[in-house]
């Protein structure tokens, strides 16, 4: 019995220990006194007057340039950039086969045996990949799985007439 009275007693002890210690109510703001700013005067809505036709334009400081020390090395002069592959490159593709049709064409069974096709066709291929793409389920319309060529664009008639189609 005196355990329930001692624990009765410490709850309101901290109950009020954390109302007295909890946040103080907000106090109110002071009233503002009277207004002793000068009272607004009316906006102007005539034209500024123009410039005299002598008056000079404004001055734009030059920007300040960097002085190097005298014993600094001078900067190494870069030979221009030429571009590997002036005309661009493009991506290709073609379907890996035809649905409810075994098989698949000539040279175009796997990735390693498509590059290596278009390499002897005289075609210059960057990059190589497999992708699928989504497609109707459809006797006679394309397989999901689809090679993907990335090709110079010099090369691009030549992959076209091969049945390749520019990826848009």
């Amino acid at each position: 019995m005196n355990r329930l009275k001692v624990t009765h007693l410490l709850t309101i002890a901290v109950l009020i220990l954390l109302a007295a210690c909890g946040p103080a109510a907000p106090e109110a703001a002071p009233s503002p006194g009277p207004d002793l700013r000068p009272p607004l005067q009316e906006a102007a809505t005539s034209t500024p007057a123009a410039l005299p036709e002598n008056y000079p334009p404004p001055a734009v400081a030059p920007l300040p340039t960097a002085t190097l020390p005298a014993d600094y090395p001078a900067p190494p002069t870069m030979a221009p950039t030429v571009d590997p592959y002036p005309g661009g490159m493009v991506w290709v593709i073609r379907p890996v086969g035809i649905q409810c049709e075994e098989g698949t064409a000539p040279g175009y069974t796997d990735l390693r045996e498509t590059v290596a096709t278009m390499t002897a066709a005289g075609i210059n291929v960057i990059d190589s990949q497999m992708t699928d793409m989504m497609v109707t389920a459809v006797c006679g319309d394309p397989t999901s799985a689809h090679f993907r060529l990335q090709i110079d664009a010099a090369d691009l008639q030549t992959a076209e007439s091969m049945g390749w189609n520019r990826e848009s």
